[in-house]
């Protein structure tokens, strides 16, 4: 056992030296172009349920998949330029590193500018069914936009949420512009993809509160949340569905003070409200 352990500790020092005497020539691969072609098919939908993976890109972001999901990556494209600066980050996965042109990553990226780094990952969602010890959740009822979706993915990371429940018609979840959003903060949280149906059930067993936030009714500031507690969003346009709102325990709301405007922007109602949840 202790020859194992040497061996690989040696591997990853040998790992970083070959890293820092090469040339920029010897580490360089050709990128093929069913490589090309299967990343940028992944900006649909379809590909990234057909082959359940997605891609991350830019720097913050692959550093926080390679601190928290490095498991779920198949693999890494980088330049000279993310080699510089990341190279010790390398050696936890380096038979899935591969260094390409700057003229090949601008050939896969998804981005209109290209990042110096893209990633390659299978899919995360939690599939467990065991909310007992949890103490607070988020139920998004078909949010639509992948801003606010990966905006409410980071704010519930902020707010140290337990978990964060989307209901199937949500945007999906792989879509690029909720990964970029969410500033990394996907791969932290713990996400599961489930209609309300499905879990209600499970979540009055434990002794849940769903709160459904909607427009005129009982104000946020004057609540006193019990927990355990689940907070429901609605869709953009439509709100809660008629079925969920049934269900709901407490219908709240974020007090307005000028009555022209309409509604808040659900990624904004989400964070103020878990603002007052976690007080």
């Amino acid at each position: 056992m202790r020859a194992e352990i040497h061996l690989s500790e040696l591997e990853d020092d040998i790992f970083l030296c070959f890293l820092k005497c090469r040339t920029p020539y010897n580490l360089i691969q050709m990128v093929t172009k069913n490589d090309i072609k299967l990343i940028r098919s992944l900006n649909q939908k379809k590909y990234r349920q057909k082959y359940n993976k997605f891609v991350v890109e830019g720097e913050k972001m692959a550093n926080e998949c390679l601190q928290y999901k490095k498991e779920a990556i198949k693999s890494l494209y980088y330049t000279e330029d993310y080699y510089t600066k990341n190279q010790g980050k390398l050696a936890a996965i380096k038979d899935k590193c591969h260094e390409v042109s700057p003229k090949d990553m601008d050939k896969m990226t998804l981005l209109k500018t290209p990042s110096p780094v893209l990633v390659l990952c299978e899919k995360l969602e939690s599939k467990f069914t065991d909310f007992s010890g949890l103490q607070t959740a988020v139920y998004l009822d078909d949010i639509s936009d992948p801003g606010n979706l990966g905006t409410i993915i980071r704010t519930c990371d902020w707010f140290d949420i337990d978990l964060l429940i989307a209901s199937k018609k949500t945007v999906d979840l792989y879509n690029p512009k909720v990964i970029q959003s969410s500033m990394g903060s996907i791969f932290r949280l713990k996400i599961l993809i489930e209609d309300f149906e499905a879990i209600e059930e499970n979540l009055k067993n434990n002794k849940f509160t769903f709160y459904s936030a909607v427009a005129d009714h009982e104000n946020i500031n004057k609540i006193e949340f019990s927990h355990p507690s689940m907070i429901i969003i609605g869709n953009e346009s439509i709100g809660i569905s008629p079925k969920i709102l049934d269900k709901s325990d407490k219908k709240i709301s974020i007090p307005r003070y000028n009555k022209e405007v309409e509604s808040l922007n659900a990624a904004i109602a989400t964070s103020i409200i878990l603002a007052e949840l976690k007080k």
